[in-house]
Parts: structure tokens; sequence; C-alpha cells
């Protein structure tokens, strides 16, 4: 496939950019990167959201402004922190309160990220990672802590189409949200049981997991380490464990500031698990031996298993 085969993604692209002339210059310039299986996996997701997630303009109109607002507030929140080297928050308390509950900022806010899986670079290589690094054998369950937009969601229900999922979340929004893309996919959502609630504090009985999703969320927490934690408590011995975060990376509700990717890493193999394959992507074409110095936003993934 190439750009010009792919008219559901650029109806979204064009719409982004009569909002924002900024956006048009960034997408154009991410598109002259890519290559056929990027055109495969934007056109496919994109005719998915327009027939069954955003199915009128309107919808289509409001997910261009909720990219874009989502955008500009990172960037915000980026010149911000390059000023004052910390996040604006540090308890995730004032998140659930300023975000998580409010239905009309997290609303935007998935929408927003949803759609960045097909225009921001390094979301797009993360997803990539995440397809390639799914279970190769049997997953008869698995359990995902923060199902945000749903897309990591459905991905897994479409591969194994006879897991039986566990799903928390500490936002009603972002259950909500997850249920409409669900349906978008086609998939069979008795499968899953969603919790609304802490993961930490959320009784899961005493089973384990074949694979535990842990998908941008431990820069959300208050204490990165319990996460780790309690995920190794519960995943099974063979078991393995997708997660992703960010170092540097501050947002309207980034709580726990990792400070390079050697500290994720750190953190991952001290709570017990071994690093089978990650990845480690800057979010500006800086040199590694400036990333630090630079406070440049790094996104780290890894595929983990039981040291």
């Amino acid at each position: 496939m190439t750009q010009d085969s792919c008219p559901e993604l650029l109806r979204i692209a064009e719409l982004i950019a009569a909002e924002n002339p900024l956006q048009k210059k960034r997408i154009e310039a991410f598109f002259t990167t890519r290559g056929p299986e990027y055109w495969e996996f934007a056109e496919n997701l994109s005719l998915i959201l327009n027939n069954g997630f955003l199915t009128t303009d309107d919808a289509r109109q409001e997910a261009a402004r909720s990219y874009n607002k989502m955008c500009m507030d990172f960037l915000s929140a980026q010149i911000q922190f390059r000023k004052t080297g910390k996040y604006s928050i540090d308890d995730s308390a004032v998140a659930v309160d300023e975000v998580y509950s409010d239905l009309v900022v997290m609303r935007y806010y998935m929408v927003g990220l949803l759609i960045s899986y097909m225009f921001w670079p390094n979301h797009y290589e993360l997803f990539r990672f995440f397809l390639d690094k799914l279970p190769k054998g049997e997953v008869k369950n698995y359990l995902e802590v923060g199902v945000g937009h749903g897309l990591f969601t459905s991905t897994t229900l479409t591969k194994f189409d006879e897991v039986i999922g566990t799903v928390v979340d500490i936002s009603e929004t972002s259950i909500k949200t997850a249920g409409e893309v669900l349906k978008a996919f086609n998939v069979d959502e008795s499968r899953l049981n969603f919790v609304h609630g802490d993961y930490l504090k959320t009784d899961l009985g005493s089973q384990t997991f074949d694979f535990i999703i842990l998908g941008e969320v431990l820069e959300h927490v208050n204490d990165a380490p319990k996460f780790m934690d309690r995920t190794k408590q519960l995943l099974a011995p063979n078991g393995q464990a997708y997660m992703s975060t960010c170092a540097n990376c501050p947002a309207l509700d980034h709580v726990y500031h990792f400070h390079s990717a050697e500290e994720i890493r750190d953190l991952i193999t001290d709570a017990g698990f071994k690093i089978v394959s990650d990845l480690a992507l800057p979010a500006e074409n800086v040199p590694e031996s400036s990333w630090a110095e630079e406070l440049i936003t790094i996104n780290y993934c890894g595929l983990l298993e039981h040291a």
C-alpha cells in the first residue's frame, strides 16, 4: 500500500491539518518516512474508526480537535518542564480529580491518544513492538492494567480468539471509550471483565495470568515499584508481560518521573523480571549521550518474563 491508497487515513489527517496547519507539516514529514507496513496498519485502523467509532462528520471533526488539543497540551507541559525540570503534579490523587474523573477532559485525551498511534512516530513504533512481541503460544487469560483507549485490548482479543481478559482501570471514561472502540473492532466483549478501580487495591483472587499488559501506566502512579511487584505476583510462571512507559515525559496526568531508560530498566530488574526485548525511543533527533542533559522525552517498551 501507499499513501494514495489510504483514503480513510487521509480523511482524518486532513481534518487535523485544517484545524492546525502546523500539524499538516508534521504529518506530511512523518508520511515521507513510512513504508507499506505503516500504510496498511494506518488505513485499516482509520477504516475501523471512521466506520465504527467516529461514525459522523461531527464526531470526526471533534476527534481532530481532540488530537490537536492533546498535542498542544503536551507541548505546553514540555515547555514548562524544560524550565523547571519537574512535572506539574506529583500526586496521582490530583490526576484522578483533575483528569480521570472529568468526563470531558478524559474523553478528548483518550480519543487524541488513540489517533496518535497513526501520527506519532514513537507511538506507532511502540505498537509495532507490541504486535511483534505478542506471545506465540497459547494464551488462556490475560490482564490489562489501564485500558486507556482500547487499541491494545482490541488487538489482543483479535489475536487470541478464545482468550478471557480482565481489565482494570481507575477511569470510568476510559472503560466507556474502550468499550466503544471494541465495538468498532467487532470483538466479543463478553470475554472481558472490566474492573473500575485501583490496581493496587483491586481483589483479583488467587489466579495468575498468561499475559499482562501494563501499557503507559507507570508514569501515572505514585509508586511504580509497587505496580511492578504486583504485576510479578500476578504473572503466571511461564507468562510474559508487555509494559511501556516514558522518561522525561511531562503531561497533564504524569506523576512518576523517570529520568532515563536505564532507570526504567533498573526498576524492571529490581522487581524480579528479565527483559526479553526492549525499545527506547527519543522523541527528538538527539544523540543518546545528550538525552539526559537536554531532558529529551524517551518512550520505552519491553517484553518481560520472570527472572
